[in-house]
């Protein structure tokens, strides 16, 4: 059985592609605890990659995979109002 699980923190870098299809990227985030997640998103994974930057505060829902990443399920990105 899956566990979901809810996290807030900051984005450590820009989101990288790791697979062009399906879109799969790769976001590495330091929670709030500073412990950093090594986190894949696949679901609505463009939107994230036009939403997301290094830096922006995030709140992420998801599960851990089998290999430890987190897998992002559904997000928010806190953006900068300028």
């Amino acid at each position: 059985m899956t566990h979901f699980i809810n996290l807030a923190g900051t984005l450590q870098s820009e989101p990288k592609l790791i697979k062009p299809d399906p879109v799969m990227l790769y976001v590495p985030i330091i929670t709030d605890d500073s412990q950093t997640l090594h986190c894949i998103v696949v679901s609505h994974a463009l939107d994230f990659f036009y939403r997301a930057h290094a830096q922006s505060k995030i709140a992420v829902y998801g599960h851990f995979n089998q290999r430890h990443q987190f897998v992002i399920t559904k997000y928010f990105v806190q953006t900068q109002v300028s």
